[in-house]
């Protein structure tokens, strides 16, 4: 492969030959950059680990206690609408066979009239007839 084919594929991540001298592309300096960054980085997170780790510690154990308190109010909150629907459908039950009795009293009652109504018909018959 020519050095001409070579810079052209690889524009802007490698060393490129211009005049007298060599230069480097744009994307090989940023990618140069953020390597040195992530080396950086580890590096100090190695040496501040030991400062930096208690902090880290108490902020994941109050996040834990906050999911805990959170599940336990949630928790409270899901019993809490299942007795609330218990207490409802014991009520409409209720409701239901309230009216029903109701129904039944209601019947029994208008038997009763029909058999009084027949008889003063029957008597009020009799007494013309």
């Amino acid at each position: 492969m020519s050095e001409e084919n070579r810079d052209e594929r690889h524009e802007g991540y490698g060393e490129q030959k211009r005049g007298d001298g060599y230069m480097i592309g744009k994307k090989s300096l940023w990618l140069m950059a953020g390597g040195a960054l992530g080396a950086l980085a580890a590096i100090g997170i190695g040496k501040a680990s030991k400062t930096v780790r208690p902090a880290v510690v108490g902020a994941v154990k109050e996040g834990y206690a906050f999911k805990e308190w959170a599940a336990a109010k949630l928790e409270g909150c899901k019993e809490d609408a299942e007795d609330i629907l218990a207490e409802a459908k014991h009520a409409y039950y209720k409701d239901l066979d309230v009216s029903a009795s109701a129904i039944e009293k209601e019947k029994d009652i208008l038997k009763k009239a029909e058999k009084v109504v027949a008889k003063k018909m029957a008597r009020g018959a009799k007494e013309e007839g």
